[in-house]
């Protein structure tokens, strides 16, 4: 008899863990994210890099307004995307590399005389192709 009921207690104890897994992961945000749409702006971002000079500077902007967008399609909430990021900062294998690219951005909108080059620019891209590829996007 004791038998018994310690294998309906360790059944017990697996379906509770089962399900306490379940939902939790199915909290998550799951990715209903247009792939398709994501590939081809990401293409528009890498036409505007090769441009070179103010391309570099646009091609940061709109690669930030693409994480953006997919942050709040994904259903990430918050007034501004630093909002969105912190609440998303989980599912980025790298946050702070996200953040940097995010405060390129920020640092160009907002201050002057901000010099990009090859280097700083393709770094800050590889950041926000990475967080696209983490939500999914890409």
């Amino acid at each position: 008899m004791d038998n018994i009921i310690m294998i309906a207690l360790g059944v017990v104890l697996v379906i509770g863990l089962v399900l306490f897994a379940y939902i939790a992961l199915a909290g998550r945000k799951k990715s209903t994210l247009d792939q398709a749409f994501y590939r081809r702006e990401w293409q528009k971002i890498e036409q505007l890099q090769k441009q070179g000079g103010g391309g570099w500077q646009l091609a940061v902007f709109e690669a930030d307004k693409l994480l953006d967008h997919a942050l709040k399609v994904s259903g990430y909430p918050g007034q501004t995307m630093g909002d969105r990021l912190k609440d998303a900062r989980n599912v980025f294998r790298s946050n702070d590399s996200v953040w940097q690219a995010h405060k390129l951005r920020n640092r160009l909108a907002h201050e002057t005389g901000i010099q990009l080059n090859t280097f700083v620019v393709s770094k800050a891209l590889g950041q926000f192709k990475a967080g696209l590829k983490d939500l999914g996007a890409l």
